[in-house]
């Protein structure tokens, strides 16, 4: 399998005293005021590794980033949260300079994305990076799909590894390629370009197919079934009917929830109505699919979550819950959900990645793994 070529930093015994580069995802979900996290599943997982460097005496620069939503694009307001959660002292670090200076054991430097040069994938930036440390840990899989300086260009200049929680993603995740049979891919959210790949790459291997959410509507517009005012992607549906059109595995909303939480048949939805839900009879019908399946993949919500329209996502998150088959989840809303029922345990993997899951499945590689790899051979 192509997770065994992987280099899975494990040299423990000899990392006293050295300086460890970290590329961790702190991205996590935050109250508007106050920066208090409201997700930390993406930083418990982190915790493992940041953990027994520290015990076995490395010098940890944690990097990171925040999109432009989070609190003043600054990791300020979140260090008291992140130092909880971790378990660790954390400096925050202002400046590349800031953070070459510093004693602390542990050193976050603040977002990245207010530095020009990491989007950019700027080489300058990059060896301004690299000289923060001695070996690189690449222990973000959900930002290793963008080919940034501190996820692609690091690799090149320091002897580079994955983390265990990398590792265990690439391992899980392509046990999906060779899936256990009835297999089933389950996807629903908002933009369909960035599950075509997903859609095309499984549509010829799964059993079954079932596309919820948003991404519903432009299959039911595509087939000439009116939508209303929901959202649609005009410019994707020649691509939907080309490629989709007459597939027998491919299942589409029965049913769904309008304004007023009235139930609509698919055949039934007024040019004044706005699509926010699945419907109970296509969850009833999902659970009779469901019962029959081996493995089962699912990212993305079935309703409209932001909005409060969460009943069809934790429908099928329960009777996913009980099910026997081998159900792989990614996706922050859909993961939030479950964490909040307390049944992580009942799933048989709950992926950090959301885009980068997606981009992984679509093409069995991220430019961090590729760069990883390609690193170490000319170091």
């Amino acid at each position: 399998m192509f997770s065994k070529n992987l280099p899975v930093f494990n040299d423990f015994a000899n990392i006293t005293g050295k300086r460890v580069i970290v590329r961790v995802d702190f991205n996590v979900p935050v109250e508007e005021e106050g920066g208090r996290i409201t997700d930390d599943y993406r930083l418990i997982k982190t915790v493992p590794l940041l953990k027994r460097l520290s015990d076995a005496g490395a010098r940890l620069v944690l990097l990171s980033h925040l999109t432009e939503k989070k609190t003043h694009r600054s990791f300020k307001p979140l260090l008291e949260g992140l130092q909880e959660n971790i378990g660790l002292p954390l400096e925050l670090a202002y400046s590349i300079q800031d953070a070459r200076n510093s004693v602390s054991r542990v050193v976050l430097l603040e977002n990245l994305r207010v530095f020009r040069g990491e989007e950019e994938n700027s080489p300058e930036f990059a060896k301004e990076l690299a000289s923060l440390g001695d070996i690189f840990i690449n222990e973000g899989f959900s930002q290793s799909h963008r080919p940034y300086a501190s996820v692609v260009g690091l690799p090149q200049l320091l002897p580079s590894f994955v983390g265990p929680l990398f590792y265990e993603e690439v391992s899980k995740l392509q046990e999906v390629f060779e899936p256990e049979h009835p297999f089933m891919l389950i996807l629903g959210g908002v933009k369909f370009t960035t599950k075509m790949g997903v859609l095309e790459h499984f549509m010829t291997s799964a059993d079954v197919v079932f596309v919820c959410g948003a991404l519903a509507n432009t299959f039911l517009a595509a087939r000439g079934i009116e939508v209303g005012t929901s959202s649609t992607e005009e410019d994707m549906m020649p691509r939907v009917r080309d490629i989709f059109q007459d597939r027998e595995n491919l299942i589409l909303p029965e049913d769904v929830l309008v304004e007023g939480n009235e139930v609509r048949r698919v055949d039934e939805i007024q040019k004044e109505d706005f699509i926010y839900d699945a419907g109970p009879k296509t969850i009833l019908s999902l659970i009779e699919k469901i019962r029959d399946m081996r493995m089962i993949l699912w990212n993305g919500p079935l309703g409209l979550v932001e909005e409060g329209y969460t009943q069809g996502t934790i429908d099928l998150i329960t009777v996913l819950a009980n099910c026997s088959a081998k159900v792989v989840i990614g996706g922050g809303d859909t993961i939030g959900f479950i964490r909040k029922q307390k049944i992580e345990k009942d799933f048989y993997y709950l992926s950090t990645g959301g885009g980068a899951m997606l981009d992984f499945l679509a093409k069995g590689t991220l430019p961090g793994i590729d760069a990883i790899l390609a690193g170490n051979q000319r170091i």
